[in-house]
């Protein structure tokens, strides 16, 4: 069993992995891209840089700093985290077991860009199959996506569901026909979704209409906000609520950075990540005595 796993390689995940690793505690952390950094140009802002580099250098430097260090880096897609007095951490490359998870995988900044979607969340748009799964029992559901956290989630209803169908939004669905089961795949380019009181059909660009009783949101991959709606920690605003420690309402699991909301900078990321670390260890000494 792992003691410590950080979901996120960005700064705050970097920084968390940093103090665990110097405590002995030789953390895991996953990694699926560089995220939001990839959209920085320059960073001019952050203390200790004569010159200005771009998100991408930030990053690479933040991985090899950690690596030196002998962190442990997997490349994988996080689906989603079980359990309550351990944790076990689901992802495309197998499961993992352990004391400790720190979230920083960022926060998702924008919805799906087809009219209709935001008006009816809460209203037949979802974005949690283990949440809200459960209300449509034999009802005919999809899941908007094209990787694997869309079929992950397509599983998690395929026992529920009467139907259940992949809306891949017009790109190439990432997985193979033989994971698919009894679960169907629709690669029209939707163009609306459509309800009076809640969602009742999706209208496809060639303007034929997809009657459902549910669409779940699954695009791209799950970051810290998809995975803490899926394990119960209070949210507002979209972000995940931490005490001043970075601690959650579950104990043993911790969230640094963007996904805690406030200020959506690297400095902020750091220091969370930093406290996020030191509080785990602190914890988990506890726990190993």
């Amino acid at each position: 069993m792992e003691k410590i796993i950080i979901i996120g390689a960005g700064p705050a995940g970097i920084s968390a992995a940093l103090y665990a690793a110097r405590a002995n505690m030789d953390p895991l952390v996953i990694n699926n891209g560089i995220g939001a950094l990839e959209k920085a140009e320059k960073i001019e802002n952050y203390y200790g840089m004569e010159h200005p580099v771009s998100g991408k250098e930030l990053f690479e430097t933040g991985l090899a700093q950690a690596k030196a260090l002998g962190v442990r880096i997997l490349e994988a897609q996080v689906l989603g985290i079980g359990g309550f007095d351990t944790f076990t951490v689901k992802t495309t490359a197998g499961d993992f077991d352990t004391i400790s998870v720190i979230l920083a995988t960022g926060s998702k900044r924008k919805a799906p860009a087809i009219p209709g979607i935001k008006e009816l969340e809460g209203r037949g748009v979802s974005y949690c199959a283990v949440c809200d799964g459960f209300f449509y029992r034999q009802k005919e559901v999809a899941v908007l996506g094209n990787g694997p956290y869309a079929l992950h989630e397509a599983r998690v209803l395929e026992p529920l569901a009467k139907k259940v169908t992949i809306l891949t939004n017009g790109s190439e669905p990432a997985f193979a026909a033989e994971e698919l089961g009894s679960i169907r795949v629709e690669e029209k380019k939707i163009l609306s979704a459509r309800g009076d009181t809640s969602l009742s059909h999706l209208e496809f660009e060639d303007h034929t209409l997809f009657p459902l009783d549910g669409l779940f949101v699954a695009l791209g991959t799950a970051d810290s906000t998809d995975i803490a709606r899926k394990l119960g920690l209070f949210m507002e605003d979209n972000h995940i609520l931490i005490e001043k420690d970075t601690s959650t309402a579950l104990p043993g699991l911790f969230a640094a950075g963007d996904c805690t909301g406030g200020l959506l900078q690297i400095s902020k990321a750091v220091y969370e990540g930093a406290l996020a670390g030191t509080k785990a260890v602190d914890c988990l000494r506890k726990e190993l005595q």
